[in-house]
């Protein structure tokens, strides 16, 4: 277990990161570009801390999940993985053989991996599963309001977006540019990121 929770411990996440509190049944599972950084600071209001469901054994709490479309998650992740380590890199220089390395390996780090490995182990009947879009901050704050936690997060602005940084936003649209110029890159995507698709067709998202 330790080796499959601790994978990415070196880019600074492991498997199973969550957050509660001791007086409730619920845990938010965060997901790395899942809206987390928006999401995180509006539980600790509320004295919730972090976790990790499987060191901490809370698999019998009812788990908050955020999910969002794999592919947009992935170039955001990607640019996030180029800017936080390779920033510096002339991206006029990439090559041809550059892409092919990127879209063979697909997965680099916490960002660009498949969003099952972080609600691995889950009964996802026991799940409230939020879809990550305009809607999700109106969502999750009424489902605080049901649970007894009165917020008005939805007036929050997103934190730490690809938009809002200027070098991550141009990896980003540079990956975005060649996945849509080359349709052996999309096959690669969907293929790898078969499971969240198969998650996301099978389950249903809170609508409030």
């Amino acid at each position: 277990m330790n080796q499959f929770v601790d994978y990415y411990k070196h880019k600074g996440h492991t498997f199973g990161e969550c957050m509660s509190h001791p007086d409730t049944d619920l845990m938010y599972v965060y997901i790395p570009k899942n809206a987390s950084s928006w999401t995180k600071p509006n539980l600790k209001d509320w004295q919730w801390e972090i976790y990790n469901y499987h060191y901490d054994n809370l698999y019998d709490k009812h788990a908050i999940i955020v999910l969002r479309d794999p592919i947009d998650r992935w170039l955001s992740g990607i640019a996030e993985y180029m800017f936080l380590y390779h920033k510096d890199v002339d991206s006029a220089h990439f090559s041809k053989s550059f892409f092919d390395i990127i879209f063979d390996r697909i997965a680099f780090d916490d960002h660009t991996e498949k969003q099952t490995l972080f609600i691995n182990g889950l009964n996802f009947n026991h799940c409230t599963f939020f879809w990550c879009d305009e809607n999700y901050r109106q969502l999750f704050s009424s489902f605080l309001n049901r649970h007894g936690m009165t917020n008005q997060y939805s007036k929050y602005e997103y934190q730490h977006t690809t938009e809002m940084s200027p070098g991550r936003k141009k990896f980003k649209q540079i990956f975005h540019q060649v996945l849509k110029e080359n349709s052996k890159y999309q096959y690669n995507l969907k293929q790898y990121f078969n499971q969240d698709y198969q998650l996301i067709e099978s389950i249903q998202f809170y609508a409030g």
